[in-house]
């Protein structure tokens, strides 16, 4: 094995990883499987080139652009055609169909959305220790047990707390729900 060899693989244990991430910096979205594909199969060429010509100055450099270069080929490789007629995995529906039914999707976004704006700002009415029992129970997911000894607070007075908290919530959130009934 020539030296140039021996620093191509020293020199790719040492930078493995950063090549990887400069993979996945350049490409957004890909498996950590096809950025170590991109990855390997640069150090397989960059090795090949080692073997057949002469040696390579500044190897690091070299190597970044020809991890560069595979980023470029990867863009470039054709795109697999997704047929609009073809059955989605699991749903029974056509992809075309799934597209043009997607109304119902956006509006349950928006809901969802309204649904925890209303919430925040119901949260917000509470007195603030309500509002800290009923986060840190429902939200954070503590026990009664861990914040009574946190907050050094008897279990019963964080009960009634959550239990006042909650009360004034469903309020809040039924009259919510009755304005929308009627429209306003």
């Amino acid at each position: 094995m020539q030296k140039n060899e021996q620093d191509l693989i020293i020199l790719f244990k040492q930078e493995k990883e950063n090549l990887l991430r400069f993979v996945r910096s350049k490409i957004t979205g890909i498996s950590d499987m096809d950025a170590e594909d991109i990855v390997a199969d640069t150090l397989f060429n960059v090795y090949n080139r080692l073997s057949a010509d002469r040696p390579i100055e500044n190897l690091l450099p070299y190597l970044y652009q020809s991890v560069k270069n595979k980023i470029f080929d990867w863009f470039r490789r054709p795109q697999p055609v997704v047929s609009l007629d073809a059955v989605e995995v699991g749903a029974q529906l056509q992809r075309n169909e799934l597209m043009l039914d997607n109304r119902a999707a956006i509006e349950y976004i928006v809901e969802q959305k309204e649904l925890a704006l209303l919430l925040k700002n119901a949260l917000l009415s509470l007195e603030p220790k309500q509002r800290a029992v009923w986060v840190a129970t429902e939200i954070d997911g503590y026990s009664f047990k861990e914040l009574s000894v946190k907050w050094q607070e008897p279990i019963g007075t964080l009960l009634a707390r959550k239990s006042r908290a909650t009360t004034k919530l469903r309020k809040l959130l039924q009259e919510h729900e009755q304005n929308l009934d009627r429209g306003e």
